[in-house]
């Protein structure tokens, strides 16, 4: 058997695979095919035998290759318009590949000297007329070879044009995990269709390029055909018109050169990248308007030591990360600067979340600690961004969003500031580079350090604010007045309101801030029966009520003269430990709208 099938594409009962080694195996008879398999699990080894290595597998899978007989019967390979039939003409066995002028010669028959139509002449004629309608082609898995349907493809003009004449408007075309392996083959198909824009090629496995155009195609899937960098984008400068690629699942760990300047939308999903400048030369691509990077092993923005002197084009408004191994907020910092135009992230499914908003040493010490809310996660990275950022993870960021975000965000700086020394501050500031920015835009946030230093180690100032723990009695009615839930926590009188929420929200599983809270105060004010609402207020009103909004419920008791005075916890980055000074236990009320509950 010829070597010359080496690199040749083969099925066998279903499954794919590639001719990589003809020969002998030592301490066999005979010839032998070496394959690697497209499905990596089928193989037993990676084209070593015995100690010997008879041929090297694409894949990085140690399992890839097997040894079969080339006398092994394989499935039947298809030409173009055969497994065109088969997808969308199966009805007609005898349909050839005949126009609708030849098909009408070949069934055209006399009867008395009189010219007639055999039965069922109508419907193939009607079917070859959708053939030519089709603009959405898919045959992935039908085993194409090519124009013929013989592995030794050879020039065929009049098979060419047929399919030209049968299938003229396609737009978009699907010849994924066929029997491809020449890059002439393929182009020999597409230069008959005109239309031709899309073109999805995923996992065939291809041999040296070929020096051949292919016009007008502007979309490209190279989906798990394990081309390197260097083949990808050697095979994407003979597209012209290309403005789309996707190169996922190719075992890609790092972009060696550039692409075309037309490409605007880039997916390499599911490959080995583990850091940002990993992908360094695309930011040389001037009109990349989408990247996604999704399920790859990204944790750093540079593995190495080298010098960050990249940046990404304005032009690049789309990120997806999700789904990487992201662990830090270091790492979010630094997207702004690399990306300055992204309006839009996906950042979903790292291991970042899976963490506590806060750091462990942070984390109040009656709280275990518990990875952050769905919620959290969004707001802690949102606030990390700028306001050009305007969807994250599909979300469009309204207003409301951004100022809640930027507050909690920064409530929770005050708070970690509060748990450390103050010669520590430049330290922390510098790992919340927004820190400045969002203390013009809603003030600083109360700092109130509850540690001080003795002979090197920590311990809590017995005077301070958040020595002192707060006892909340938080009650929860989802239904009814019978079916209410109460929850006690002590909290840390340097707590916030965000921070209150967030701890009433993993209580209860809420949505974060989808609620109110309401102080049950003990105390009774009069008020005219006439007008409940009109109440003027001591001026000597304690100074941390002054930004709470004060609601009067309605004395039940036998004198209607006076009325409960409640207070709604609005949002605010003032520690409660000032709203409570004094209070042994502190009821909440917890309001939840109806739409909330149904």
């Amino acid at each position: 058997m010829s070597a010359s099938i080496v690199g040749q594409r083969r099925s066998f009962d279903g499954h794919l695979c590639t001719i990589r080694y003809v020969g002998i195996v030592q301490g066999t008879t005979g010839d032998w095919l070496g394959v690697e398999w497209d499905d990596a699990t089928r193989g037993k080894h990676s084209g070593e035998h015995k100690g010997i290595r008879y041929f090297s597998c694409k894949s990085n899978q140690p399992t890839a290759g097997s040894f079969v007989r080339p006398s092994r019967p394989s499935d039947q390979p298809r030409s173009f318009l055969e497994a065109l039939r088969e997808k969308y003409a199966s009805e007609f066995e005898d349909l050839s590949c005949l126009t609708v002028s030849e098909s009408s010669r070949k069934k055209a028959i006399e009867i008395s000297g009189k010219v007639v139509e055999e039965v069922g002449f109508d419907k193939i004629r009607k079917q070859l007329a959708e053939l030519k309608e089709l603009r959405i082609v898919l045959l992935d898995s039908l085993l194409v070879v090519g124009v013929l349907s013989s592995y030794d493809q050879v020039q065929d003009e009049d098979a060419a044009q047929k399919i030209a004449e049968t299938c003229p408007k396609i737009i978009e075309l699907d010849l994924s995990r066929s029997l491809l392996s020449r890059w002439r083959d393929v182009w020999e198909i597409c230069n008959q269709l005109k239309h031709l824009k899309r073109l999805k090629l995923n996992g065939n496995r291809f041999q040296a390029l070929d020096d051949l155009i292919f016009e007008g195609i502007t979309e490209l899937h190279l989906e798990d055909t394990l081309l390197s960098w260097d083949e990808i984008a050697a095979v994407t400068s003979q597209f012209p018109g290309l403005t789309s690629l996707t190169a996922s699942a190719n075992q890609l760990s790092e972009i060696s050169r550039p692409l075309p300047n037309t490409i605007t939308t880039l997916t390499l999903e599911h490959n080995e990248f583990t850091s940002i400048s990993t992908l360094r030369h695309l930011a040389a691509l001037p009109n990349l308007q989408h990247l996604s990077v999704r399920g790859n092993a990204i944790n750093t923005v540079n593995n190495d030591t080298t010098t960050m002197d990249f940046q990404f084009p304005q032009t690049l408004h789309s990120l997806d990360l999700s789904r990487n191994k992201i662990a830090s907020w270091a790492f979010l910092n630094k997207l702004p600067t690399l990306f300055p135009g992204l309006t839009t992230l996906r950042i979903s499914d790292n291991p970042l979340y899976d963490q506590p908003p806060l750091p462990l040493s942070v984390t109040a010490t009656t709280e275990p600690s518990k990875p952050m809310t769905v919620d959290e996660a969004f707001m802690l990275t949102l606030s990390r961004f700028p306001p050009s950022l305007t969807t994250l993870n599909y979300s469009t960021i309204k207003p409301t969003d951004r100022s809640n975000a930027e507050m909690y965000y920064l409530s929770l700086i005050g708070r970690e500031l509060s748990a450390t020394a103050e010669a520590e501050e430049p330290a922390i500031l510098a790992t919340h580079p927004r820190y400045s920015e969002l203390c013009e835009l809603y003030a600083e946030p109360t700092i109130t350090r509850a540690v001080i230093s003795i002979s090197g180690s920590r311990v809590i100032h017995p005077r301070s604010v958040a020595a002192r723990l707060v006892k909340m009695a938080f009650r929860l009615s989802r239904n009814s007045e019978d079916a209410s839930e109460v929850r006690t926590k002590e909290i840390p009188g340097s707590f916030d309101t965000y921070q209150v929420k967030a701890l009433v929200s993993r209580l209860f599983g809420l949505p974060a801030f989808g609620f109110k809270l309401v102080w049950e105060t003990d105390e009774w004010d009069p008020v005219e029966k006439e007008n409940v609402e009109a109440v003027d207020w001591d001026d000597s009103e304690d100074e941390a009520l002054a930004d709470q909004d004060t609601v009067l419920q309605k004395h039940d008791g036998p004198d209607s003269g006076f009325v409960r005075r409640e207070v709604e916890l609005v949002d605010s980055t003032r520690d409660i430990g000032f709203l409570f000074q004094g209070e042994a236990e502190v009821r909440i009320r917890v309001e939840v709208p109806l739409e909330a509950t149904s």
